[in-house]
Order: C-alpha cells, then structure tokens, then sequence
C-alpha cells in the first residue's frame, strides 16, 4: 500500500510534535537557573508531560487505523497544527505570555502550515496565529524574575534559544517530508511500471484466449474424423496405430484448451479453491513426467505439506512446468526438485545439470524485461513470474558461468487444517 500525501504528512506533524514536547520540557528544566526557583517549573514540566500523552494517544490511533482510507477529522493536517498551536499557546500563558522569548516558537509552525495546508487554510491558520500572539499581548501570567538586571540578556539568550530551535523544527520537518514524497514518488514509479507489464500480460492472455476458441472448433472435427477413421472398416491395419497415435495429441490440446477456459473464469475474479499442496505438487509432477519419459525427475516433497493449501492457479502450474521444459530445452540430463513448508511458505527448488541460462537472459528476467529467445524461453519465464508474483509469491534464478541452473519458487501456504490429506 503506498502512503497518500496526507497520510505522510500526518506522521510528519505526530514526529514533530515530539520536538516540542522536548522544547517544553527543556525549557521548564532551565527556567529555575534564569528565573530563580519557583512553582512554574513543576507546572510547565506537568503540562508537556499531557501534550506528550495526548501524542502518544494520537500515534497509537494512527497505528490501529492503518492504511484505512476514513481518517478522522482531528488527524488532518489543519487539526494537527491548530492543536499544536493552542499547546504553545497555553503554554506561554503560563510562563509570561507575549514577554517570554518562545513567543516566536509561532513562525516555524505558520512556515509548516503554509508548505503541507491549501492557500485558505494557510491564510486561516496564519489568522489564528496572529490572534493567538494578541491575545497573549495583553493577557498572561506574569513571570517572576528574581535578578531584573539580567533580565534584557535572559531575554537575547532566550531569543536565540527560539531562533535555533525554529530553524531545526523547519529543517528536520522538510528533510523529512521531502524523503517521505520521494520514497513514494518511487513507489509509485514502480507501481507504474507493474500496472504497464500487466497490460502487456493481460494482452498477451487475450490473444490466447482468442487462439483457443479459434481452435476449438477445427480440434473437434479433427477428432470426429480420427473416430470415424478408426471405425472405418476401409483403413487398413498398418494405419491403424498411426491414426490412434493421433489420439492423445489432440486429447491433450482439448485439455489445454479446457485449462484456458478455467483460466479465464479465474480471470473475471472467481477465486479458485485451495488445494493441498502437496497433493498438488504431486500431481503435477506426475503429470509432466508422463509427457517427457525421457527425462530423469528426483523429487523430495515434504510430508508436511500435507497440512498446507495454496489456490489451485493454472498460471501457476504453467510457471512450474515452464522450468521444468526449460531445463529439458538447456539439455538437462537430471531435474531435481525439493519442495517444503518454511514457515507459511511453500518453497521449491528446481536444479538441473543443464547449460544454463545465458547472462543476458539472465539480466533480463532480474529486470523484469520482456525477452523473446529462439526456445520461447522469454516469455514463458515472464508470465510464469508474474503469475507468482500476483499470488504474493516470487521467483529468483541462480545460474553460473560454468553451467547449471537453480529455480527458487516461492508461494503462500494456507492452513488445511480441515482438509483430508492427500497420500
């Protein structure tokens, strides 16, 4: 979830507030050593320990809240400002109004208000200011000076005190409101760039979704002809396997074009079911191996993934058998896949002894660049992660100059705990 302007300058203003606590509670520390003892030190020091409360309180709040979108009125921007102005302002009421050197503590705050508020709030909020300062002109508690004669140079120290503590306030609040703008001016970048690539995907899965009907139709005669060659009393029996061999091809492009309908289905937001994974796993391993007897496939799949589901993604499933078929294409004579549950997280790892993936690809699919090679690698690798990738998952892949290649797949578990399990 990427943080609205608002909700960034919202923990801005609930940082900063801790920088005036802090300059509240130093300068009631260091009142008795300019002003002499008396009981205004417990009472200022009482007073911003209930402003650091209320803050508290305020951060607490934000954090139950979260990232959800109906934030209360009193967390705006205008609300926050406004209260740490009448904070100052009470505060200053008590310890000599107008004649008590924090007095200009008010122009960082009227500066912050006119970077994060809009041009009516601003104006507003400088209003309130400037009424605040009057209103201490004329009305305070006096404060009680025990040497006069230091009373002009207390006054400069004092002023001094303020002009620093404004100019750290305005500097630490802009650093970090302009690093926060920019962590998601990046996000936000990125977010983009994902959004771009999920046309591009989603385009790509509209061509073979209108591949697929286009070829269902001519599929289905192909197989009535086959059934009508097969009880054609005319074909002759040398014919007879080559005509049944035709069969299972089109068999298993049926089933694909099944798989792409179901996809589809998943597509218009119909979650699929969770299956247990290692059931799953198991099955499709199965599945793959019977396509390519050729290959040499060493399984270790976890028991405990019995007790673990994940969605039953076609896309998903494609991913996996992607890395499969491209081990076999880099001329793997061993795959070895290892499956199991860290935490709630299934991992597999596919290593082959194969020629590996060329540098290039390899830079590619780390940026996350569409490559079309002459094997179809490309694309087959960059559906397949974004499918992980949408189901919260990811895929890394670790080949060196000297050979081989070692898949990471990662996905979310979900309990199964009501599942029968699967032998």
């Amino acid at each position: 979830m990427i943080d609205s302007l608002t909700r960034i300058i919202q923990a801005s203003l609930l940082q900063l507030r801790w920088l005036s606590v802090m300059a509240m509670a130093l300068a009631a520390l260091v009142s008795p050593y300019i002003l002499g003892p008396s009981a205004l030190t417990g009472r200022l020091l009482v007073f911003a320990g209930v402003i650091a409360a209320i803050n508290l309180v305020f951060m607490l709040a934000a954090r139950f809240l979260g990232t959800a979108l109906d934030v209360p009125w009193f967390f705006s921007p205008l609300a926050q400002l406004t209260f740490d102005l009448l904070a100052w302002g009470a505060y200053l009421f008590v310890s000599g109004g107008a004649t008590n050197p924090l007095i200009s503590i008010f122009l960082p705050l009227v500066a912050i208000g006119a970077l994060v508020l809009g041009q009516r709030q601003a104006w507003l909020f400088a209003l309130g200011a400037i009424l605040i300062y009057s209103f201490l002109w004329k009305y305070y508690v006096p404060l009680y000076i025990a040497d006069n004669q230091m009373a002009g140079t207390l006054h400069l120290v004092g002023m001094w005190l303020v002009f620093a503590l404004s100019a750290v306030m305005v500097v630490w609040f802009i650093l970090q409101l302009t690093a926060s703008i920019r962590r998601r001016d990046q996000e936000l970048a990125a977010a983009r760039e994902r959004a771009i690539r999920d046309d591009w995907l989603i385009s790509l899965g509209s061509q073979a979704a209108g591949a697929a009907h286009e070829l269902s139709t001519p599929l289905a005669t192909l197989n009535i002809l086959v059934d009508d060659l097969l009880d054609d009393s005319r074909l002759t029996a040398a014919l007879v396997p080559d005509v049944q061999a035709m069969k299972a091809p089109i068999q298993r492009c049926k089933e694909t074009l099944s798989q792409l309908t179901a996809r589809a289905g998943h597509a218009k937001g119909t979650e699929p079911p969770a299956i247990p994974a290692r059931a799953w796993l198991q099955r499709l391993l199965f599945a793959w191996q019977s396509q390519h007897p050729q290959a040499e496939l060493r399984l270790d799949i976890s028991r405990d993934l019995d007790h673990c589901g994940l969605p039953a993604d076609i896309a998903i499933e494609r991913a996996l058998a992607n890395l499969l078929d491209n081990a076999l294409q880099a001329q793997a004579s061993l795959i070895q896949v290892r499956a199991l549950a860290r935490a709630s997280t299934l991992e597999i790892r596919v290593a082959d002894n194969g020629t590996g993936i060329p540098p290039a690809t390899l830079e590619a699919i780390q940026q996350h660049q569409p490559l079309i090679s002459t094997q179809g690698m490309g694309v087959g690798l960059l559906l397949g992660r974004a499918a992980v990738e949408r189901r919260g998952g990811s895929l890394s892949f670790l080949s060196p100059a000297t050979g081989a290649t070692t898949a990471h797949l990662c996905l979310p578990l979900v309990a199964m705990s009501e599942t029968p399990h699967a032998g």
